[in-house]
Formats: C-alpha cells, sequence, structure tokens
C-alpha cells in the first residue's frame, strides 16, 4: 500500500502568491493532528504525518482503516450521534480520549470526507470567563459608546483581557480593501499602529475569501515547521487533495508567515468581522513570542466579534439615519420651493438649495445645451467638454466619484473646482444633466510602510520577500474629494426627477408662451385678413361696378363719337374690370372657406354630381365634353362646398382641354381599407378615393405640388385664369380632413385623386 505526500510540489513566491490555492496547503500547524474520514463507511482517508506520534502507528496502518480501530467504540458512537455529517460544523469540540490523554474535536465536512482536527484538550477556568459576565459587560460598553469608533476601542481592549495577546487591532476595510488601524490595544512599551493604514495587497483576494468562509484563524509560532498529510495513493492519485477552508490548523502560506516576521510577530489570532454578507474588517492579535490560545479563550475572542458585528450595521444605521434627517429636510425644502416656482432656471434660492442638498461646493444644470450654474464651478468650455465626456462614457445615466481625475484626465487641472462629482443624465438629449461638484480636500494618509514597496530584495539570498519595513509612511492624497454618503446618493436620484419635471415644465411654460404670442399675432393677422375681405366686398367693388357701368355708357351712347382707338381702349378697360371683379369674389370665396363654421351632414356625392353636370351644361355641350362616372358614396361634408370642387374640377378639365379634341372625363371610387396616406393628425382606418382623370394638355409633373397654391398659373400664358381655383379645391378638401393631389403627364391629360374620410 503506498501512500502520497499532499504538499504542493511549487514554491510560492511573490510573483505567484495572488493565485496561490491557499486553501489546499497539504498541510497542517504542528498544534494539533488531523484526519478526515469518508462519510460513507468511515475509513480514514487523510491523515498528518504527527498521528504517528500521537497513535504510536505508521501512516501506512492508519489511512484507509477504520476510525473505530483508533478511539473507543463507545466514543465513536457517541460523536456520531452528536456530529450528523450533515455539513454543519460542531458548536464544541468533543472529547476523545487517547493513550491516557484527553483530546478536543472540532469537525467540519470536506467533499466526501469529514475532517476531524485534534487539539490537546486541558482548559482552564482562568482562560473562560462567565458568559453572563461577558454579556454584560458588553452591553456596558454599548451604553456607553456613542459612536462605532469607541464601540471597536472598548471591544480591543476586551479582546486584550481575554486573550492575553500584545497587541489587538481592530482592523477596518475601505471599498478596496486597503486597511485601517480602527481600534488598538496594546502592551505599553509597543509602538502605535492606531491610524495606520495597509494595501490591499497585504491581504489577497483568495484569503479574504477565506475569511468569508472561516471566520477564526490562529498561528500559534510563525516558526513552525509544517506537518504534511498524506492519503493512499489510489484514493485519488496524482491529483488528490484535500480542501482546508474550515480548518482551525490549516498551514499558513509561506508568504504570510515571512510577512509577519518581518513585522517581529512571532504569533497572531485573527477574527473576521462581517457586515451583510461582506468582509468588513478583522480583529488581529499579534504577540512577541509564541502563543497558543486554547479552544474555549478563542470562542470568548470569537463571541466578542460576533457582538461588534451584531452593532456595525445598528451604529452606521443611527449615524445614517440622522443624516437622512437632515437631508429629507432639505429634500422637502426643496420640493416647496419647487411648488411656488413654475421654473428654476436662473432661480439662485433653488439653485442654492440644490448644492446644499448634496454639500456640493458647485452645481450646474445643463438644459438643452445651455448652462446654469451656482457655486464654485469649473470655466464654460472646461465644462462643456468635462460633460460631453460624461455623456459619451455613463453607461448607467448616472455617475459619482470622488476622484474623477483618475476617469477624466483633464480633471486634475480642475481639482480646485472639480475633484469628485455627481452626474446625473436628465434625458436622452446630450444636452439635459445635472451636476454637482466637489473640490479637492487635501489630506495626509499614514501608511505601515510605504504602499508601493509591497516587495523587497532579500540581500542574504537574493530573493523577493514581502516587505520589511512598517515605520509609518506618510503619503499626501490630492485629486481627491470627501465621500458622497449614501443618503446623499439617494437624495440626488430622487431631486433628479423633480429637476426633470420642472425643466419640461419650463419648456411647456416657454412654448405655451411662444404660441400664445404667435396665436396674438396670427389673431391681428386675421382681424387684418377680415378687414380687407371686407374692403373686397364693399370698397372695391363698388368702384369696379361703377367703371363698367360708365364704360358701357360711353360705348353705347356715344360710340360713333368718338375715335375707334379710344374706343378699343375703353373695351380694353371694361375687360380689365370684369377680370378684377372675378378675382375679387374668388379672393371672397377662398377667405370665406378658411373661416366656414358650417356643421357636416350627410351628402350624397351622386346628388352633387348630378347638379354640377346641370350647372356646367352650357360648357359641356360646347366643347362636346362627356363624363364617364361610377357610383360615388355619400360623404359627412358641406355640401355646398362639395358641390363647388367637383365644379371647379371638372371647369379645369373643360378649361384646359385639347384644341380639335372632345373633352373626356372619367371619375371613379375606390374605398381603401387601409391608410394610404399619413395625413396630419389622427388619420381615419377608411378613406374614399375619388379620381377625376381627363384628356386634355395636362402639364409637367414638376409643377404637381405648385399648382394648388394661391395666385399659380402652370399655362397663364394660354388660358384664362384667376389662379385660385385649385387654391380653393385644396382648401374644400382640407375642410373635410382630406387631401388633394395631381399627378400630370404633357399632351396626355391630367388626374386629380382626392382622399376624403369614409364612415
Amino acid at each position: 500500500m503506498k501512500i502520497k505526500n499532499l504538499v504542493p510540489d511549487h514554491e510560492v513566491t511573490l510573483t505567484n502568491c495572488e493565485s496561490e490555492p491557499i486553501h489546499i496547503p497539504g498541510s497542517i500547524q504542528p498544534h494539533g493532528f488531523l484526519i478526515a474520514v469518508k462519510i460513507v463507511d468511515y475509513s480514514i482517508a487523510f491523515a498528518s504525518k504527527n498521528c504517528e506520534t500521537y497513535f504510536q502507528l505508521p501512516l501506512n496502518e492508519i489511512l484507509g482503516k477504520d476510525l473505530n480501530l483508533l478511539f473507543d467504540k463507545e466514543e465513536i458512537n457517541s460523536f456520531t450521534a452528536l456530529y450528523k455529517f450533515d455539513g454543519s460544523e460542531m458548536d464544541r469540540p468533543f472529547v476523545f480520549s487517547l493513550r491516557g490523554k484527553l483530546y478536543g474535536a472540532a469537525a467540519h465536512k470536506s467533499g466526501d470526507t469529514v475532517v476531524l482536527e485534534m487539539e490537546p484538550f486541558a482548559e482552564e477556568n482562568s482562560y473562560l470567563p462567565e458568559l453572563y459576565i461577558q454579556t454584560k459587560r458588553f452591553a456596558y460598553h454599548t451604553e456607553r459608546s456613542d459612536n462605532l469608533k469607541n464601540l471597536c476601542q472598548d471591544i480591543a481592549n476586551e479582546t486584550k483581557l481575554i486573550t492575553g495577546y500584545d497587541r489587538v487591532m481592530i482592523y477596518r476595510f475601505d471599498k478596496d480593501f486597503n486597511g485601517e488601524v480602527y481600534a488598538e490595544s496594546k502592551r505599553e512599551d509597543l509602538e502605535p499602529f492606531f491610524g495606520l493604514h495597509y494595501p490591499h495587497t497585504d491581504i489577497p483576494a483568495q484569503a479574504r475569501e477565506l475569511y468569508l468562509r472561516n471566520h477564526v484563524r490562529m498561528i500559534a509560532d510563525v516558526g513552525y515547521e509544517p506537518v504534511p498529510l498524506y492519503t493512499l495513493e489510489e484514493e485519488g492519485g496524482a491529483g488528490a487533495t484535500l480542501d482546508l477552508s474550515l480548518s482551525f490548523l490549516r498551514s499558513v502560506s509561506p508568504i504570510h508567515i515571512q510577512y509577519l516576521k518581518n513585522m517581529g510577530v512571532a504569533a497572531s489570532f485573527s477574527i473576521s468581522l462581517i457586515h451583510n454578507k461582506k468582509l468588513w474588517g478583522l480583529i488581529s492579535c499579534h504577540h512577541d513570542t509564541p502563543k497558543y490560545v486554547p479552544y474555549y479563550a478563542r470562542l470568548a475572542a470569537h463571541l466578542q466579534a460576533i457582538f461588534l458585528q451584531s452593532q456595525i450595521e445598528v451604529r452606521q444605521v443611527a449615524d445614517e439615519f440622522e443624516f437622512t434627517k437632515e437631508t429629507n429636510k432639505q429634500l422637502q425644502e426643496l420640493n416647496e420651493q419647487f411648488t411656488k416656482k413654475q421654473s428654476i432656471i436662473g432661480n439662485k434660492t433653488t439653485f442654492q438649495l440644490l448644492r446644499n442638498l448634496l454639500h456640493a461646493d458647485g452645481l450646474a444644470i445643463i438644459h438643452k445645451g445651455n448652462f446654469f450654474t451656482s457655486g464654485i464651478v469649473p470655466a464654460k468650455e472646461e465644462m462643456q467638454l468635462m460633460v460631453e465626456w460624461l455623456f459619451k462614457n455613463v453607461k448607467n445615466k448616472n455617475f459619482n466619484t470622488t476622484r474623477f481625475a483618475d476617469y477624466y484626465l483633464p480633471a486634475k487641472a480642475m481639482s480646485n473646482s472639480v475633484a469628485g462629482i455627481y452626474y446625473q443624465q436628465l434625458s436622452i438629449a446630450p444636452g439635459d444633466a445635472i451636476l454637482w461638484m466637489r473640490r479637492e480636500i487635501q489630506t495626509t494618509k499614514l501608511w505601515g510602510g510605504d504602499p508601493t514597496k509591497a516587495m523587497s530584495l532579500d540581500d542574504s539570498n537574493n530573493l523577493i520577500t514581502p516587505r520589511k519595513s512598517f515605520a509609518a509612511w506618510s503619503e499626501s492624497v490630492r485629486n481627491q474629494s470627501t465621500e458622497w454618503q449614501r443618503p446623499e446618493l439617494n437624495a440626488a436620484a430622487s431631486i433628479s426627477l423633480v429637476v426633470q419635471r420642472q425643466l419640461h415644465l419650463t419648456d411647456l411654460i416657454a412654448e405655451e408662451e411662444k404660441y400664445r404670442s404667435l396665436n396674438e399675432k396670427l389673431q391681428k393677422s386675421n382681424d387684418e385678413l377680415a378687414n380687407m375681405n371686407w374692403i373686397s366686398t364693399h370698397d372695391l367693388k363698388e368702384p369696379l361696378r361703377k367703371i363698367q357701368m360708365y364704360a358701357s355708357i360711353i360705348l353705347e351712347n356715344h360710340s360713333n363719337e368718338i375715335p375707334d382707338i379710344v374706343n378699343s381702349n375703353i373695351v380694353r378697360m371694361q375687360t380689365s374690370a370684369a377680370k378684377m371683379q372675378r378675382l375679387i369674389e374668388a379672393l371672397v370665396s377662398y377667405a370665406s372657406l378658411m373661416h366656414d363654421s358650417t356643421r357636416f351632414e350627410k351628402v350624397d356625392l351622386n346628388g352633387v354630381m348630378n347638379e354640377v353636370v346641370m350647372d356646367l351644361k352650357e360648357e359641356l355641350e360646347e366643347d362636346g365634353a362627356t363624363i364617364d362616372t361610377s357610383n360615388l358614396p355619400t360623404v359627412n361634408g358641406i355640401q355646398f362646398q362639395l358641390h363647388q370642387l367637383f365644379v371647379n374640377i371638372i371647369s379645369n378639365a373643360i378649361k384646359f382641354a385639347k384644341q380639335g379634341e372632345p373633352v373626356v372625363i372619367k371619375i371613379s371610387c375606390t374605398k381603401f381599407t387601409t391608410e394610404p396616406l399619413t395625413i396630419a393628425g389622427e388619420p381615419p382606418k377608411h378613406w374614399y378615393k375619388i379620381s377625376f382623370a381627363d384628356n386634355g394638355i395636362g402639364f409637367d409633373n414638376a409643377y404637381k405640388n405648385d399648382i394648388f397654391k394661391v395666385f399659380n398659373r402652370v399655362n397663364a400664358n394660354q388660358y384664362i385664369g384667376s389662379g385660385i381655383g385649385l387654391a380653393i379645391s385644396k382648401k374644400i378638401v382640407e375642410n373635410h380632413n382630406g387631401t388633394i393631389t395631381a399627378t400630370g403627364e404633357l399632351n396626355k391629360g391630367a388626374q386629380f385623386n382626392i382622399y376624403l374620410p369614409a364612415g
């Protein structure tokens, strides 16, 4: 039977420590021994080398054997009854007897095995404060400590009293896992570490992950010789390992051992502080000489950590509650201000309140590319570039940081006005955003050694080791503002919605004012048009009527007395006056359509067409024109306007007939069940398309839109007309919520399509 050593054969260095598999070191510390038994049959799958000493048997007579062969059968039965092998850890160690000595066994599940870690059981009452006294003292500390920092100091003092370590520190992490000594209780002659900071590289990510799973870890002697673990080769082959994540005997990374040696620490003990399932900090204990702390003393120290964890949330929530009350008061004041003022643009009071809400040094609201600012802000050109960068790079529409220069390099030159920012985009347009800014706060940060020198070269062996100097090293912190507090961020998100609403309101007010002004202008224009209409109807018609009348009298009574040239000029004058009168009548007709408020009624277009044919009977017979019409629908409309519409289009076809060719006008109707056109407003779902096609001279299709404009005459040189008939037709169709289009081809004809709502 061959056995295999589980110690990895690769060397751990600072260049690969970030990926070091510290949960499977393959060895343990020597102040106890370890065996791991299979859950299915209690056979021993793994054992530490020092089991040979404790059991007085070689490893090949231990591995693979039943656990009952090593311990008393009654003890094994009691142990298995207490520990159900369900994956949970034991609340207290089970005491085994071995060769006349007692050993406390802690158990936990690892894969398909149960790991038993044993250490000599010799607890003394002096190591175990009564639970009642310990709880009472914590209650006393809780009552007298008015903040979290003071409570941490009391817990550090209590932990030192329980464990007897030379130095006990409460170590707190920031968001990047850089650590700060938040409280410290130490031997008087030791140099203080309180207030020092340590870089995140001192505790690698995989170590922090283990602190979340295994909350207590002790190194009794940093100079210990690791005890290797063994297994049978056939148990797992070359890849056999044992996960010791939950082990208290687990051997420690040689990099960490060297780190402690460089600090002058001979023994250490650490307890995790967990808050919201994250590693908030550690209770870290150091001793100048090797020190072993028995299980119950470790348990009592762990209880201190549990007490403290229970207060982290309470204390932080209490502090945050007070801050939130102040913030909510400011929010209420802002909301009251918003209800008083319809527009926030340019309102100094509102801007000041917005700035105070986040304790910001500067504020900018960017709306439609315009900047409205308050307090200390960068120059407009700098801010414009900054906002453009934010809009382009901020994907979630809001962004906050205390170190803006880390993201936006030009901010280094603007630290006097903008070191930290809270940016909230207010719309999808790049011109709408709100921006709070804080100035740079220059501080000095004390590190426990130079954080930029996490490693150094050992001259004795020319190898890279953890840094050796832990003397206080100061760093000047630049380009950084004070932290944005959670209540401030919540308030900013809330008030941004209100600001967005207010900006929309401002736009609506401006738009309303714009339309009000436009409406006044339109009303004025309408009044002028109405006045012109009156003039056209009365003041202009009367002189024209008299011109025509006097011209007729002259021609009738004195045509023989005046020269022919004068007679000719009088005839021309009479013709022009008649033409002008027709134009005025057309204008009056067009103007009346703009103000016609006649109510719609059901109109049978077949009846309208019959009336039109009767009205145009003489013109149709004179030109030999024929009208071929299909059955037309009944629509909602104004009958006399639709009558005028048909007259205008048919008269237009007669007027522009080919010389020597009879006019043929084909009228057809089609019903659309889908919308063929996009018309302003909400279009009906069904349309009638009424088409008038003729065989006249047609027109160039390039003018298909122009022919509907007032006074626009495509064939003005060849045909008599006012140039307003088709404009009137278009207006009539629009009055009926429809539209009219035209297509033409020179010398082939024209087609007018009228679209009217169906139903």
